[in-house]
């Protein structure tokens, strides 16, 4: 009987190694001192160390230093490292930034998961003081050419956290370990059932918005992990022609029978591919000796071997920690030629590094400042740039996401809604791709591209259009004014507040908190005595002078009354139909203009949404809010103040020369080639 699952996990046991049907991946090689023994299920956030002071590089001048927190804000960062960093990462870039007190003391109260805390009132107020945005991220800086720039002290990098691959990187990266064997083998059907049974690592880190989870690891995803790698080594073993023409192996895998010092080649080179990195004799022989054993047939060591070293963290995880420090005591390393050519093709397309890369990294050239320009232009000419694009901007942007799309069938004119929201998705998906890769769009062209590849019949209903076309109407101009962004209540009325809160949060990055208990979840009900508009009857329930409502609705409310303009189900109207319940009662002109603040500071005011996506296209608040979008799915972590001086790179590039912007390409190219890349902040 061939070898089997339970027969490489006993294999796994008798050799040392963790067996990783009960446990998360955490079998490092040459990374001994790195990885420990998890219980099963923890989250690995909260292995990494919860503070996050930056570390000294080589450039340790000080600009726009950050002025030490007073003494409650310190207690109030230790306690939260002690009860919250856990879950919710470290405080300097917490996923709850801006909760007050009575928020925290209602979290604690009611969710199950936090009932073990033991807080008083003061502690409370404390952790609330080191959540404050300010505490952490000081205020931006007026720079020489009068636009607004992230405060950095030079020399400063956020900490790198240890991530695992995503399963899309995941995905990639064992399909091209079986490229080295036959390129048939990543379509097996067996094989994609496993991969598409890996439990999703997407969930809602924030309100509205899905994001690929890198730091998760739970004994059903290493479970299969696991079974995908298993599957992997058994189309290996069965691949005669990719065994006998694996690179590096003197085509000894041809033999009937393995001897121990081919096995040792055929460790090395897999192991170099899988770890990303070349691995020495003495390494390739130490991982090698775990697996040898010569009672085993030729199929079954070699399933064995692949399904070991797929399993290993050094595959499953980001590690750039072999490079030299920057300085004598520096916690900051610099990345090697490997590393770096690693960290760009993941980032970048969301693989490992292709044969072009691995080459240059052989050789060297990747360290060079013109060869890594270079090679972010062709990375991004790639397929998985494609795919980079479409997560970054469901990731900032949250369009992917809606409430419900469950409206009366005579309301919407008998649509068939199912699957709708994936093709309004899918919409914005590839308006992202042509206007930031294909055009080298600007983030003003982002914020009022008028570019559609709508062919859905049904997104053309809502739009109004009676044939194809690329283009729309000015009223649709930018990704604002599309069906995914408009449709986040269903129902014959509109949201002018979860408009408006969308666009506050995820384009202006203004963290606005959860309601009070108390807060009503819808607004009053129409009655024929008072028949007004759904924005005079969400002013009137949120607005009010010195209510509990008013301080954070009259920051955002205002941009959801500039999308009156359209229905809940994202048509555009000039008149709005009063509903009382399913019942029209009359029709009200609606009343798009609005006055904010909140776009540059000063007031603006505008007549629509076409001309608040034009402001907000050059606005200095929504630049700065993207690149923090940006920095966040480079790093899997939110952006803190030691990312602000990588940050002001990509910002400066996006400026342009005050007269024309840069492009969002030029700003994600800025990133990379900026000094913090190129290092690992330990």
């Amino acid at each position: 009987m061939g070898i089997t699952k339970s027969f490489i996990r006993t294999l796994f046991s008798k050799s040392g190694a963790v067996s990783i049907l009960l446990l998360p991946m955490v079998l490092a090689f040459q990374n001994c001192g790195r990885f420990e023994t998890l219980p099963e299920g923890i989250n690995t956030a909260a292995s990494n160390d919860g503070s996050n002071n930056g570390g000294s590089t080589d450039l340790p001048s000080t600009t726009n230093p950050t002025p030490t927190p007073p003494p409650e804000v310190l207690e109030g960062k230790v306690l939260y490292t002690q009860n919250c960093a856990s879950c919710h990462g470290p405080v300097e870039s917490s996923a709850k930034k801006s909760r007050d007190a009575t928020q925290i003391t209602l979290a604690i109260n009611s969710i199950p998961q936090m009932g073990a805390i033991r807080l008083s009132a003061s502690q409370v107020e404390a952790i609330a003081a080191a959540l404050t945005v300010d505490m952490n991220n000081p205020p931006p800086v007026v720079s020489p050419a009068n636009r607004q720039e992230f405060a950095c002290t030079t020399g400063v990098m956020q900490k790198t956290p240890l991530v695992k691959l995503t399963n899309r990187e995941y995905r990639g990266a064992l399909f091209a370990l079986l490229d080295g064997f036959a390129t048939t083998l990543k379509t097996d059907a067996t094989l994609v059932a496993q991969l598409d049974g890996i439990p999703t690592d997407i969930a809602t880190v924030d309100r509205d918005t899905l994001k690929e989870q890198a730091m998760l690891m739970t004994a059903p995803i290493s479970n299969a992990l696991f079974n995908s790698a298993f599957r992997a080594g058994e189309l290996v073993s069965a691949a005669t022609t990719g065994l006998q023409n694996y690179p590096n192996t003197s085509q000894c895998l041809a033999a009937a029978t393995i001897t121990q010092a081919c096995h040792q080649l055929f460790v090395r080179e897999l192991g170099s591919r899988a770890f990303r990195r070349p691995l020495s004799t003495t390494e390739a022989n130490a991982v090698a000796a775990r697996f040898w054993d010569s009672t085993l047939s030729k199929a079954d060591l070699l399933k064995l071997t692949f399904t070991s070293i797929a399993t290993m963290p050094d595959f499953l995880y980001k590690i750039y920690d072999k490079g030299t420090a920057v300085a004598a005591g520096s916690t900051v390393l610099n990345l090697t030629a490997h590393e770096l050519a690693t960290k760009m093709a993941f980032f970048l397309t969301g693989a490992p590094a292709d044969a072009t890369l691995k080459a240059l990294a052989d050789n060297g050239q990747i360290l060079n400042d013109a060869i890594i320009s270079q090679q972010v232009d062709r990375l991004l000419t790639l397929a998985g740039s494609r795919d980079m694009i479409r997560r970054l901007f469901r990731e900032s942007y949250g369009y992917d996401v809606f409430d419900r799309l469950q409206y009366d069938a005579a309301f919407i004119g008998n649509i068939n809604t199912t699957g709708l929201g994936d093709v309004m998705s899918n919409e914005l998906d590839n308006y992202f791709v042509e206007v930031v890769l294909n055009r080298s769009g600007s983030f003003l062209d982002v914020m009022t591209s008028k570019y559609t590849s709508a062919t859905d019949t049904r997104l053309g209903t809502i739009y109004g259009l009676s044939a194809a076309t690329n283009t729309l109407p000015d009223e649709r101009s930018g990704f604002l004014n599309r069906a995914a962004m408009l449709t986040k209540r269903s129902g014959y009325t509109t949201s002018p507040i979860k408009r408006g809160l969308h666009v506050i949060e995820h384009v202006l990055c203004q963290d606005i908190g959860l309601p009070p208990p108390s807060a009503p979840s819808s607004l009053p009900p129409v009655v024929t005595e008072d028949i007004i508009t759904t924005r005079m009857r969400t002013a009137r329930a949120t607005e009010v002078a010195g209510s509990s409502c008013a301080q954070c609705h009259g920051k955002f409310n205002s941009f959801g009354y500039a999308f009156e303009n359209f229905d809940s189900f994202g048509r555009f109207r000039t008149m709005e139909t009063i509903y009382n319940g399913s019942q029209a009662v009359k029709q009200l002109a609606v009343d798009t203009s609005v006055t904010t603040s909140e776009i540059t500071g000063s007031s603006v005011s505008v007549s629509n949404s076409r001309q608040m996506a034009s402001e907000l296209g050059n606005s200095d608040r929504a630049m700065m809010c993207f690149v923090k979008h940006l920095k966040r799915f480079e790093a899997r972590i939110p952006a803190d103040a030691s990312a602000n001086c990588q940050m002001n790179q990509s910002l400066k590039t996006m400026y342009g020369d005050n007269v024309t912007q840069g492009s969002v390409v030029g700003a994600i190219k800025s990133l990379v080639l900026s000094p913090e890349f190129r290092r690992w902040n330990n």
